[in-house]
């Protein structure tokens, strides 16, 4: 019985010697995973106790990002809709602070009652409201660049309007660099005039045009500036008083009215303008001469106001009855001249077309 149990026992040692060495290599990679197993618990223990605060920080997340910005929301969205009805603009305004959670809002015309702003609002309203929510944060955390793409696509004029008053006369994107993009011609445009020369002369443009077949973007990194002070400034060194009239003439258009929205602001605005006949057009000259009593009778309580009226002054002192002044106050179309506009009256208007363009501008950002 013993030495049966010796050669059983030697065949099983035989058995496993065998095996060893059939799978020494299998054995040896098992060993060698014995470590990586080991770190791979590690990580895992890790994970297990790092999932729980990831969730509780994205459930916080949201309240964390929008906390705060509700009242300049609410600012930046009213004063995007200047235009708007008192009644419509927001009274109180609560951003979401967990996942999942509305946009509500409160009308001044209806204090007290909630509404669901995706509800009740239109798409145009709706952007109006993204993108104050959007710059709200921009300036709560002084970014030093902001970008927007397109920012006024689907919102109608009026609030265009309030949008770039906002981004360029409220002050708020002082010191920031502002890069915009729009296929909106006119809205660029406009940017162009109410910015001012000083600052419209400090941009860099840049006009991506169709392509001519290739399909390849062109660009055209030197576009001429729309300022119609710096054109007529322009024409002016260049020696074309012609040109340069005729880009005062608008300049003068666009500074007027907007001498005449800042004095709508602060009195009763309404001037009287003689006209010809019923089908006349009015007269730059007498525009000018009107604003310049109305502002003259407040030019003491408002700072600039006093560079107004003297650059007025010396405007309307070139004399009505000039020609320089006849086609100021005709428009631009082309017409034939007997007489040369006289060098020194056309920088004199340029002048003082330059210097009502400074003096607005201290007018409005006073």
């Amino acid at each position: 019985m013993r030495t049966t149990a010796d050669q059983e026992l030697a065949t099983a040692n035989q058995t496993v010697a065998l095996f060893d060495e059939v799978n020494r290599e299998l054995i040896q990679a098992v060993e060698a995973e014995v470590p990586v197993v080991s770190h791979n618990h590690r990580i895992k223990a890790a994970y297990d106790s790092f999932l729980p605060e990831l969730q509780a920080y994205l459930a916080a997340l949201p309240g964390v990002l929008l906390q705060g910005l509700g009242e300049q929301a609410r600012n930046l969205y009213n004063a995007f809709n200047r235009g708007d009805p008192p009644g419509d603009l927001l009274h109180a305004l609560w951003l979401p602070v967990a996942e999942n959670g509305k946009i509500e809002l409160e009308f001044a015309g209806e204090p007290g009652v909630r509404y669901d702003a995706l509800i009740v609002f239109s798409e145009g309203h709706i952007k109006c409201l993204g993108l104050a929510i959007l710059l709200a944060k921009n300036i709560a955390q002084d970014c030093p660049v902001v970008i927007f793409d397109d920012v006024v696509n689907a919102i109608d004029d009026d609030h265009r309007d309030g949008i770039w008053r906002t981004f360029f006369e409220d002050g708020l994107l002082d010191g920031k660099q502002v890069i915009l993009t729009s296929h909106a011609e006119e809205f660029l445009h406009r940017i162009q005039q109410e910015l001012g020369a000083r600052r419209c002369a400090a941009i860099k443009r840049y006009k991506f045009l169709p392509h001519n077949g290739e399909h390849e973007l062109r660009v055209d990194s030197i576009p001429p500036t729309k300022n119609y002070v710096l054109l007529a400034q322009q024409a002016l060194a260049e020696d074309e008083k012609r040109e340069a009239l005729r880009q005062a003439r608008p300049a003068l258009e666009s500074l007027t009215d907007r001498i005449w929205t800042w004095l709508g602001r602060r009195t009763d605005g309404r001037i009287e303008i003689k006209l010809g006949g019923p089908r006349s057009p009015w007269e730059l000259n007498n525009k000018c001469g009107k604003l310049r009593s109305a502002v003259g009778r407040i030019a003491g309580q408002y700072a600039g106001a006093t560079e107004v009226v003297t650059t007025l002054d010396r405007l309307l002192g070139v004399g009505a009855g000039s020609i320089e002044w006849g086609y100021l106050n005709s428009g631009v179309h082309d017409s034939q001249r007997d007489h040369e506009f006289d060098r020194a009256t056309v920088r004199t208007i340029v002048e003082c077309v330059t210097a009502l363009d400074a003096a607005l501008e201290g007018l409005i950002n006073r």
